[in-house]
Order: C-alpha cells, then structure tokens, then sequence
C-alpha cells in the first residue's frame, strides 16, 4: 500500500473523503487511475472550448487580446514609455505582459496577438545591447511566421545622426515582412519625446479600445489552444528611491569643481562634486546623472548678431512669455544640430523669407550648394546651429518667435556618477571631459561640458535628476570584475571600487585604463594607486597611447593578458564591464574579447561570439558606452 501523503488542506482541489480513497491504491490503479483522468479532462477541455468559442466576445478570457509590451534601452527612456504605456493598458480587457527584449525570444511572438515596442537606437544605427540576441534572431532564418498577428513601434532617436530611430525602423520592417500588420503607424521620436510619446500611446489606447468595442482586430481573440494567464509583473530591479525627476529636479550645491587633467594635456577633465545634505537623492553605483545645463553667453550673443536680434524681444516658449535671451540661454538646443532644424532654415530660403528680392541664378545655385551642404550627415554631427547661420552668410531673415519655433528644446545631457554613496552618503561625483572641436569658423564645445567646467564655479547650484542604469551593476561581493574605462569612461569604476571598499566585498578588482599621457591624463592617479597598494584594486594594466612612438591602447593590454582574462572568465566566474566610447574603442574591445574567448577557450568564431552572447545575458559582460 502506498503511504498516505500529509497535504496541507489547502492545497486540496478535491474533498477529504475522495482524496483518502485514492492513498489506498496500488501504483498499478494510480497508473490507471491517471490515464483515466487525462483524457477525461481533454474531453470536458474540448467541450469548454467549443462553448467559449461560441460565446459571447465581451465574456471571459476569450476576448482578451493577448498583448506583449516590450522594451530595449541603454538609458531607461524607453523602459520608462513602455511602462507608462502598460499602466495605460492595464485597465483595459486584455491579457497583459511587459518584458525587456533582453528577456524574450523571437519564438515568445506567436503567442501574442499584438506586441508593442518601444526600442531607441543605439549611436550609428544599432540596436541597445539588450536587444541585439532579439534583433539578430529576428532578422535570421529561423524567424517565426507572424501572419494573423499586429504590432505598434514606437522607435527613439537622435536626430543628429545619420541613422535616426534606424533600430525601431528595423524592427517594423522586419515584423511586417514576417507577416505582422501595423496596427498603428511607427512613431520616431527625437530627444525630445515626452509630448508626441504621449500621444501616440493615448491614440494607441484609444484605437484598442475601439477595436475591443468593435470587436474587429483580425484574429485577436485568445487562441484557447495555447496556454498562459494574464502577467503583469515586471523585472525585479533595484531601483533607488528618489523625490526628483526630470520635471522636479533637484537643486544641487557644488562642492568641488576641479581640473584633474595636468598642464600641457590635450584635455580639459574637471572632477565635480555635488551636495546632497539634506536631501532625499538615493544613487547606486552604474547610475548617472542628468543635468540640465545652459547655454553659452558668448554663443548667443554670435547668433543674436547674425541675425540682427538683440535678445531683449518677448517670445512665448511653451505658453510662458519671456525675453528671447533668457529661452536660448536655458530653453534651447544651439549646440547639437538636426535634421529638422536644418529643414525649416532651407524651406525659409526656398519659400523666399530671406529677403525681398527674388534670388538670382547666382544665388539659387548659392543655396543649392548651401542645402547639400548643410544637409550632408558629416556636417550635421560635427558643426552647430551658428554654423548654419555663418554658412548662409545673414541671407536668413528670422524674426525671434520664428526662431524659437524651428529650435528644439534643450535635453538633459547625462554623466556616469564617478562616486558610491555608500562611501560618500551626502555626495554625488561626476568626471566631466571638455567637449571641443574647430572648423574654419571657430571653435565649438558642448554644452553641458563647457557650462560645468567653464561657467559653474563652487557654491553654485545646478539642476540634475536621477538616470538609473539597471544594465550596469556591481554583482555580489565575492565575484571578481574586470572593468575596461579608458578616459572618462572610468568615471563609474570609481564608484564601483569605492563601493566595494565600502563593503568590505572579497571579490578582486581588475581595471584597464587608458589615456593620452601618463604625466598629465592618468586620472584619479593616487587614488587607484592607494586601492591597490591596500588590495581593494588587484591589478592595474594602463595604456598610455601617446608616451612612444607606438601607440597602446586598452585593447593592447587586453592581448597582453588573454591568458588571465580568460582565466577570470570560464574559471573564477567574473563579470567584465566597458565604459567609453562606443564608436571605436567598445567595438574594437568587444572585438579583442571575441579573439580571446576563440583562442584561449579553443573556440570556433561562431562558439567564441555564443560564448560573449551568454555573458551578457548572465549580466557578465555589461557596457555604459556613449
């Protein structure tokens, strides 16, 4: 006879007394028993389906649409509208799940009806690291056949790129190929997409609505074959706890605002100190900071000149009258171009705004050569609003509304937090690098770095809010990490260290850090220095690329250390991180890894690129790189 099994009541589907009967039986009347139950349950399964289908739509969870939302970002904004889009969609009839592409399989789609995306694009065209497995799978051979299904994209970009919103782009196309029908059209968002965000998820809200009303979305209705309840819950994160945002940001003292970069260095480094005593402003190391910055005097008073303004007229940005001055100073965008600025200056020339007289063949073809120019990528990612204005060489007549009109507003612009506040509770540390570059008519910075390092002296306040980055985080103490940060891109290791000093953690620390010159750009010196003489830093590999007459770079040190590295990797279970400068130094980085992993691991490329895959999906190969 069988043991009699202790269930908690409960637990119990069934009663007492059928559930003794059943602990009498021998295995081979269980067995039976077993079979017997299956396919009586297949059959009352079938019957509930048949009576469901024939039911009405309003009724059950047979007229629930089942609805994926999902995200990819690499700085949270598109986790932040997906969720608001969800929050949105929670009151409506439908089976609801949101997830991180990072955590989805192109297999997952034919399970949905409807799958909304938020995704940005990811510098010249690519997609965020938490979406490239998904992008790739997506895009392959194996891609599963979405006819019958619907999606909505909502694509976030930077105008100033060639390739704007390329990645959202990509993913409507690839889904409508594979047989998915919009059912809402793509938006491209630019850096700023609070307000058209907004619209088009209440005009998404209200189309579903109309749809569920209607009941007319093709084949939306929940396939009773497939299994699976209503889930709503999100991704467990250790997000910090914060009063401020990017609409009540925090008024921030400066403690310190020093140059860390030596006499005679090729760069300006300033490291920033901010106090936060008294205040409720919670940070993790990985997180950075967003700071809403001001313009530059001097630059404004060179586009005020150029267009015979005097800055002292009233404009009206955003229903609040003000003095033009001040809306360029703090309201917008002069330093990074975009397309659509560049736009509305041709179609001013090209509607004859310029002047009152019609242009001649000399000046059409002046224009013409003017729009190709302007127009071309190379001139839109490296010159700025006054070098438009220089090049049209004052032939642009623009009143001051009309100017405020064709800038966008100015965006947040976002630091790595170079402290723990662990280590430092009431502070908050950033490492800002001058941004700086010269053409044939001057020579032009960025904004928010010249407006820290040049124009905010200490005992100054500044306006910043906290930007979690969830994808960049410490693992638990005993695990080892290696951190690749040359220049600036070591801001967050500092905090990484300090937080590990902090706590006492018994996991080591590698860093591989490069820069110009040992004399003058080896950043925070002392203190790496300090941390490993005290053993809380395990080893320091450094590349000083221009101190001989071949140049090192991190990605050197990298090949000088395959052995150990890989050692780290497959044996000690290590986390790696890369910080910097997305362009060149992350690809040729992630390149070298590949080449380590491939010949140290005895791996085949295809192997070796599985092998980095799994990393970063484990949360062991995390990268902050800009």
């Amino acid at each position: 006879m069988n043991k009699p099994l202790n269930i908690p009541f409960a637990l119990k589907p069934i009663n007492e007394e059928l559930l003794n009967t059943f602990q009498q039986l021998d295995n081979n009347q269980l067995q039976w028993l077993s079979g017997y139950c299956a396919g009586l349950a297949k059959s009352n399964a079938s019957l509930e389906r048949e009576n469901l289908e024939g039911a009405n739509p309003s009724e059950g969870v047979s007229s629930r649409v089942k609805t994926l939302v999902l995200y990819a970002s690499q700085t949270g904004n598109s986790e932040s509208i997906a969720k608001k889009l969800h929050d949105q969609l929670n009151n409506e009839p439908l089976s609801l799940k949101i997830d991180s592409l990072d955590n989805t399989k192109t297999k997952d789609l034919i399970k949905y009806d409807l799958v909304l995306l938020v995704v940005s694009t990811h510098g010249e065209g690519e997609p965020p690291d938490e979406a490239i497995d998904f992008y790739e799978q997506l895009h392959s051979k194996r891609a599963p056949k979405l006819t019958g299904k619907q999606h909505a994209v909502l694509a976030l970009g930077d105008s100033s790129y060639e390739h704007f919103c390329q990645t959202g782009r990509d993913f409507d196309e690839r889904l409508t190929t594979l047989g998915s029908k919009p059912i809402l059209a793509r938006l491209d968002c630019d850096l700023d997409y609070e307000e058209s965000s907004d619209l088009w998820i209440n005009k998404l809200v209200k189309l579903i609505q109309e749809d569920q009303k209607n009941n007319s979305i093709h084949n939306l209705r929940t396939n009773l074959n497939q299994t699976g309840v209503s889930d709503v819950s999100l991704e467990s994160r250790s997000l910090s706890y914060n009063l401020f945002n990017k609409s009540n940001p925090l008024t921030a003292k400066v403690i310190t605002n020093q140059k860390i970069t030596g006499k005679g260095s090729s760069k300006t480094v300033h490291h920033i100190e901010l106090s936060l005593e008294g205040e409720t402003f919670g940070y993790l190391p990985g997180d950075g900071i967003a700071i809403w910055a001001k313009n530059d005097n001097a630059l404004i008073d060179n586009i005020l000149s150029q267009l015979n303004l005097s800055g002292e007229e009233n404009i009206q940005f955003n229903s609040v009258s003000q003095s033009l001055s001040k809306t360029l100073s703090e309201k917008l965008e002069l330093t990074l171009l975009n397309k659509k600025t560049i736009d509305s200056i041709i179609a001013l020339l090209e509607s004859n705004e310029f002047g009152d007289i019609k242009p001649s063949e000399k000046e059409s073809i002046e224009i013409e050569q003017f729009k190709q120019q302007v127009t071309s990528p190379e001139f839109i990612k490296n010159n700025q609003f006054i070098d438009v204005l220089l090049l049209a060489n004052k032939k642009i007549n623009i009143c001051s509304q009309q100017l405020v009109d064709l800038l966008p507003a100015v965006k947040a612009r976002v630091y790595s937090i170079s402290s723990s506040q662990s280590a430092n509770p009431d502070e908050l540390h950033i490492t800002v690098g001058l941004s700086q570059s010269e053409n044939e008519r001057g020579i032009r910075k960025g904004m928010a770095s010249q407006f820290l390092i040049e124009s905010l002296e200490e005992d100054e306040n500044v306006l910043i809010y906290l930007e979690s980055n969830n994808r960049f985080r410490l693992p638990e103490h005993d695990k080892p990490i290696i951190m690749i940060g040359p220049g600036t891109g070591v801001a967050p290791f500092r905090a990484f260290v300090q937080e590990r000093e902090e706590n006492n953690s018994t996991g080591e620390n590698w860093l591989f850090f490069g820069n110009a010159h040992f004399n003058t750009d080896f950043l925070y010196q002392t203190e790496w220095q300090k941390w490993l003489k005290d053993k809380h830093l395990f080893k320091l590999d450094v590349a000083f690329s221009r101190d001989q007459e071949k140049k090192i770079y991190v990605q050197d040190k990298l090949k000088e250390n395959a052995a150990q590295i890989w050692q780290w990797l497959d044996q000690k279970d290590a986390c790696l991180y890369v910080c910097g400068d997305m362009t060149y130094m992350a690809k040729d980085v992630q390149q070298i890894l590949l080449e380590i992993i491939s010949q140290q691991g005895n791996k085949s490329k295809d192997d070796a690129d599985a092998y980095l895959k799994q990393l970063r999906k484990d949360n062991r190969y995390q990268r902050d790189v800009y």
